[in-house]
């Protein structure tokens, strides 16, 4: 009997440092800005390598947009884009839909709602 405890006490251990180690490797790796308080709008986070390319996401709350840069191996730190998401957030719905429009959304609760009031 103590040597079925045994095997599975190191089982679970085994299981957990497995678990342990896949959580922090698809762990975003972030950075919030730092300082007087002043910057607390500001957050930048990290991709995922691709190649000899690490891409830095850099996102500004107060003026409501998002900058991108890479990093390139053997140097090179540069900005790729910008795009202000101000007038994005706008916008219901924009680009290819996968599954149930917005639209056929509204319809459907529209029809409950009538089926409620009723």
């Amino acid at each position: 009997m103590k040597k079925i405890f045994n095997t599975n006490t190191l089982l679970l251990i085994i299981i957990s440092l497995l678990l342990i180690a896949l959580i922090f490797k698809n762990t975003t790796n972030y950075v919030v800005a730092q300082g007087d308080g002043g910057a607390r709008h500001i957050f930048g986070v990290v991709g995922g390598q691709l190649g000899s390319r690490q891409p830095f996401y850099l996102v500004d709350t107060d003026e409501q947009a998002v900058m991108v840069y890479e990093y390139f191996q053997g140097g090179g730190f540069g900005l790729v884009a910008v795009r202000s998401y101000k007038f994005d957030k706008k916008l219901q719905q924009h680009g290819k839909t996968y599954g149930i429009s917005i639209e056929e959304v509204k319809a459907e609760l529209l029809k409950e709602q009538a089926k409620q009031q009723q």
